[in-house]
């Protein structure tokens, strides 16, 4: 019987005589459960790029007796997700997700003779997990019937919607991350907004009912400083666009380095879970730039010079009529990123990195 705090929900608990995993512990909780076999753990390492926590892994993988790791099987969940993907795959390695609302896990299959990663399968429990895989798969198909943006985009293998457990299969894209804002990442985003370029009223944009939602959500639940600078921050974007017709475009919401894989002059672009229509178009460029800043807690000084700087970037290769009002998209962008995390924990006063950065940013901007 499986034993969750020890090999996580998707392993069961085995013998040695019989596993064919390991469950990794690391602070605590399982963080990566790899095969026993050297060969797919080094197929893990490479897809999942653990970092300096790569070192005391691979060091209990290698000596699991001496760092008493874990040893287990595949359990049901994992069983149902080869089921569906109806293909040849091999050894599975998985990495668990951070706590939180949004906690998922992520599934490698490996190629069964070579051990070449297959399928990255993402999986959780809940309606927000299974809306936010949902919102994945239907734009994962929506980008692959574009010529122009096919090949930089993960194949779609399954997607299953579950009362337990929902989750989302695609294809492995290769590439190396890069933290600079380069060519390749202009390139793509200026293929997915010629595609998605519409014209509307601000206040029939999807960031404005996302906004919105959200704020309605919020109502009561969040402290008078973050009330207010909300209050401050979209009474500015108002004034600026309010009943004119604005270029919006879709974004894909979490243009992080980590998200792009660089490959042969090509920028591979996966996670779609946030992406949507009907946004502004500095929205991924900026959070390219800034989002990394505010989780290492950088200056407010040097994100705001960095966010500059992107503006300008983008002016000259976007062209200045999609980069309308620079300092409205923004303030609009750092609402956008702010109330998703807001709403992620009902307005409590937790000290998240990335909204005390994007908070003095805000302040800064609006001249609080």
């Amino acid at each position: 019987m499986a034993i969750v705090d020890e090999v996580s929900v998707l392993y069961r608990a085995s013998d040695q005589c019989t596993a064919t995993h390991l469950a990794l512990r690391w602070k605590g909780r399982v963080r990566y459960t790899v095969p026993r076999d050297a060969a797919g753990q080094q197929a893990c390492w490479k897809v999942f790029r653990p970092g300096k926590l790569g070192i005391p892994l691979k060091a209990m993988a290698g000596l699991p007796r001496l760092f008493s790791s874990k040893s287990c099987t595949e359990g049901a969940e994992i069983a149902s997700m080869r089921e569906a993907i109806g293909r040849e795959a091999g050894l599975s390695c998985c990495r668990a997700g951070s706590e939180g609302s949004w906690t998922k896990d992520t599934v490698l299959l490996l190629d069964q003779k070579t051990v070449a990663p297959l399928y990255i399968v993402k999986t959780g429990a809940g309606a927000t997990i299974s809306a936010l895989l949902q919102n994945e798969a239907n734009w994962l198909r929506m980008l692959r019937d574009q010529a122009s943006l096919v090949y930089h985009v993960p194949e779609l293998i399954a997607h299953r919607t579950g009362e337990d457990r929902s989750f989302i299969a695609q294809s492995v894209l290769s590439g190396k991350f890069d933290m600079r804002f380069g060519e390749l990442q202009l390139d793509f985003l200026q293929k997915l907004q010629r595609v998605s370029l519409q014209s509307m009223r601000y206040e029939d944009s999807g960031f404005y009912r996302t906004v919105s939602s959200r704020l309605a959500e919020l109502n009561g639940l969040l402290p008078e400083a973050w009330s207010t600078r909300i209050e401050t921050a979209m009474g500015r974007i108002k004034e600026s666009l309010a009943g004119s017709s604005v270029l919006l475009v879709a974004a894909h919401n979490d243009f992080t380095p980590w998200n792009i894989g660089l490959h042969q002059n090509r920028a591979y672009v996966f996670d779609w879970e946030f992406a949507a229509n009907g946004q502004m178009p500095l929205f991924d460029p900026l959070h390219f730039v800034m989002l990394p800043l505010g989780l290492w807690s950088q200056p407010t000084a040097k994100i705001i010079r960095r966010m500059y700087e992107t503006i300008h970037r983008c002016q000259r290769r976007l062209g200045k009529e999609l980069c309308y009002e620079p300092q409205t998209q923004a303030l609009a962008y750092l609402l956008n990123v702010c109330t998703l995390y807001l709403r992620a924990v009902r307005g409590a006063s937790i000290p998240l990195p990335l909204l005390q950065s994007y908070a003095l940013v805000i302040d800064r901007i609006c001249g609080a």
